[in-house]
């Protein structure tokens, strides 16, 4: 009778075996970095794809998304008097039609200013311009508020556009961040790039109506946010954690890159209408990508296409000569698998963003990134926008405040590693508002000015780097995604004040730097409380979380052995994870670290 029973087990499992010819030796598979491994995570595709594809297309994105800053650019101006014809001197013509202004402070070589909104009446008592403005020629030919007179009593037009585009971030941030997890990040990506394109040609074509160039900004807001992560997550999603660490340190030093050329591009035309074509039409080659872009198979698989996601995979393998090692048929077979795996895990999870908040300990660190978070954002695109009322070029300042950095992204990756997330991030909020607060002593020295803002844009991209990190160690992992999501969420609902702050020049020049001096010193206090996470076992769980820091005295520095690297730890921040928040990895500020938020 055993025997007939082993026998009988035999021919079923050989009739099985027979029925099932397709399904080859399974290998073990238990994540889909396990997949990477087969098919070759640093191959030849990985390399193309990041090399010839993602920083080609991250470069242009600068040009597309900060070209407004020369564009709105409010060059000197006075109000214009009738008879100039008879004086040759420009100055002497001031002299006599134009007040001075008692409000604006003297210049580089120590003159006094004249008045932009008034000028001499017949009764020689200031009064508003009646004729118009003229404007410096000296950078620019034209921009927009030189051309449409949004100057004076219309001065806060430049201002608006770019709050709205602001606004436009937060809101794309959380929509197409949830498109980009719901239809893909491929076809997102390309509707955002359309979407900077068209509204950017769109909007130079009637900027008088200024309600509709507002909506125009708005929009091209939205789109700002994925359309910059979208392409470097496709490419961070086929690599291993060492690699993926490599991809967001390349874009991100092709952003700023990209950010170095802006100011020359926008230099050479001179004039906003044709910055804003030679920064938009040449956008337009990003579509001979779209063959060679591929959908990122970690997203295919999270929403159960195993078998899309097997085709791109047995590519993969045959662009880095793997193919031998395995079948699209082997592969499909294994993506299935971790389909059934994920899914049961969707079914006993039950957390989301209210999560950060159900543990007093989480709850305070929640509370305390975000709002270090948010004073990050708020100062960093703050400096950014400021460039615009510095004394000097412009188009040097820019370049100047872009190329700075370079080294300051690998000074943070050293530091952060030496003195610990929490001390660097307290030391270089200090230097930043330091730095603030000693450019408003010598607003009038250019040099001086210059300087002490490049040691300010120096400051806060290092402690952008460090706030990036603090997100993905202090978070433990059933919401680190989701919980760096709500910060960058919150941080880009907070950059709507930035171009507010920068305007804010117009009543003094010093006034921008003394809000951002405060505002670093509530980042330097918030981020003094956080714990600090260097050398420390990260959160697995929520109760780890909320335990996270305990006991650690306030001055306490923590040990120098290294158990985790900063390339490691940027890995696990960029790891893909779908949110609970529904927000995803999207959810991240764009880029400073390795992005380039």
């Amino acid at each position: 009778m055993q025997n007939h029973k082993e026998n009988a087990g035999s021919e079923s499992k050989a009739e099985i075996e027979a029925l099932t010819p397709e399904e080859p030796q399974q290998k073990v598979t238990e994540e889909f970095d396990d997949i990477l491994d087969i098919i070759g995570s640093q191959g030849r595709f990985q390399k193309f794809l990041l090399y010839v594809v993602v920083c080609p297309i991250t470069a242009i994105q600068p040009f597309l998304t900060l070209n407004a800053i020369f564009m709105l650019f409010t060059p000197e101006h006075w109000c214009h008097v009738p008879g100039r014809d008879n004086y040759t001197d420009i100055e002497t013509w001031k002299i006599r039609t134009i007040p001075l202004d008692p409000t604006r402070l003297q210049d580089a070589h120590g003159h006094p200013k004249y008045s932009q909104c008034t000028m001499y009446g017949e009764s020689g008592e200031p009064e508003a311009c009646k004729w118009g403005w003229e404007f410096d020629k000296t950078d620019y030919l034209s921009t927009l508020p030189g051309d449409f007179a949004w100057v004076c009593d219309n001065s806060a037009i430049p201002t608006n556009a770019f709050t709205a585009s602001a606004i436009g971030n937060a809101v794309g941030t959380i929509v197409f961040g949830h498109f980009a997890d719901k239809y893909g990040r491929k076809p997102i990506f390309f509707l955002t790039i359309t979407i900077n394109i068209v509204f950017r040609i769109v909007s130079l074509l009637h900027p008088a109506n200024v309600e509709f160039f507002y909506l125009c900004q708005f929009i091209l807001g939205t789109a700002f946010p994925v359309m910059f992560i979208a392409p470097s997550m496709i490419a961070a999603e086929i690599c291993d954690k060492e690699y993926r660490a490599w991809v967001y340190a390349c874009t991100w030093m092709i952003w700023v890159i990209g950010m170095c050329g802006l100011p020359l591009v926008a230099w050479l035309c001179s004039d906003w209408y044709l910055i804003g074509l030679s920064t938009s039409v040449p956008a337009i080659a990003v579509y001979i990508y779209l063959w060679y872009l591929p959908e990122s198979p970690r997203w295919l698989l999270s929403i159960g296409k195993h078998e899309q996601a097997s085709k791109i995979l047995y590519k993969i393998a045959e662009t880095n000569n793997k193919s031998e090692d395995t079948s699209e048929a082997e592969l499909n077979s294994m993506l299935r698998k971790l389909v059934a795996k994920q899914n049961r895990k969707k079914e006993s999870k039950n957390i989301g963003v209210w999560t950060l908040f159900s543990r007093a300990r989480l709850a305070r660190n929640t509370v305390l990134l975000t709002i270090s978070w948010s004073m990050n954002v708020v100062v960093y695109y703050g400096i950014t926008l400021n460039t615009t009322n510095m004394p000097g070029n412009q188009f040097v300042n820019f370049f100047l405040l872009s190329i700075i950095e370079l080294p300051s992204g690998w000074a943070g990756g050293v530091l952060a590693d030496k003195l610990g997330r929490r001390w660097t991030q307290v030391i270089f909020f200090l230097a930043c508002m330091m730095s603030c607060v000693g450019a408003t002593f010598v607003i009038h020295l250019i040099t001086l000015e210059l300087i002490a803002v490049v040691l300010a844009k120096f400051a806060i991209t290092l402690t952008f780097l460090v706030v990036y990190l603090q997100g993905a160690e202090i978070f433990p992992t059933q919401l680190r995604s989701t919980g760096s999501g709500f910060a960058s969420t919150i941080g880009a609902v907070a950059g709507i004040f930035a171009p507010i702050i920068a305007q804010l020049s117009v009543h003094h020049l010093s006034y921008p730097y003394w809000i951002m001096g405060m505002l670093c010193f509530i980042g330097l206090f918030v981020s003094a409380f956080l714990p600090e996470t260097l050398n420390q076992n990260l959160p697995e769980t929520i109760d780890d979380a909320n335990k996270f820091g305990k006991g650690v005295k306030f001055w306490s520095v923590f040990p120098r052995p290294r158990s985790k690297s900063i390339t490691s730890t940027i890995s696990a921040l960029r790891t893909p994870r779908r949110s609970t928040a529904g927000q995803g990895e999207y959810a991240l500020d764009p880029p400073i670290i390795v992005q380039p938020d």
